[in-house]
């Protein structure tokens, strides 16, 4: 017997540019951008961020629209397989001054090398500046990630609604010391809530 195999051509996979080192990336799946979005001050915001490709990353940043005196903690950690955050990875100690607008970066002990995927960054504010954030506007281009949730889009809404951003908890802010819960745990869902949009700094 004699087997037959059809070859196709396919045309070329398109060209992926290197991750540029200094700059900042976002999430792949946060497409709505928003304005500036008031943060609460000892309040735990987990954003999820996809991430289409590996690469070797240095920091972890958010951008501050309208500063107010205080401190920010950010921290990484992989999703557990049910779209919600688990273990932590990273945890910068040196926290970012949120004081003035512009970039408050937390940056890692040593670059990291972060493999494609579903991760989740972690946001702790000492005070309550307005930071750049995602879209609350229905079908936001992207943001319905989260998975077993009625809130998000398509669920008890009927997907008109808004889309989901992630959780939040009660989490007062300490300098110098870990404060991120390792998972996190006790998280609500931000439903609809405006949230922070958070970047990973190339190496």
């Amino acid at each position: 017997m004699t087997a037959l195999f059809q070859h196709y051509l396919l045309p070329p996979a398109p060209a992926m540019l290197p991750y540029v080192s200094g700059r900042f990336y976002a999430s792949q799946h946060a497409r709505a951008v928003g304005g500036a979005v008031a943060m609460a001050a000892s309040r735990l915001y987990c954003v999820p961020y996809v991430l289409a490709r590996p690469g070797l990353f240095s920091a972890m940043a958010i951008s501050v629209t309208t500063g107010a005196a205080g401190l920010l903690r950010m921290a990484l950690a992989v999703d557990d397989g049910t779209g919600r955050p688990g273990r932590l990875i990273e945890e910068p100690t040196a926290d970012a001054d949120t004081t003035a607008a512009g970039n408050a970066l937390c940056p890692f002990a040593q670059p990291r090398w972060i493999p494609a995927g579903i991760w989740w960054l972690l946001l702790c504010f000492s005070g309550a500046p307005s930071v750049r954030g995602t879209s609350t506007q229905a079908f936001s281009g992207g943001n319905a990630l989260l998975l077993g949730s009625a809130a998000a889009d398509g669920g008890a809404g009927g997907g008109t609604t808004g889309s989901e951003n992630g959780f939040f908890a009660s989490l007062s802010h300490q300098a110098g010391l870990p404060i991120m819960p390792n998972p996190p745990g006790g998280l609500s869902y931000l439903v609809n809530a405006a949230a922070p949009l958070p970047t990973l700094r190339a190496a």
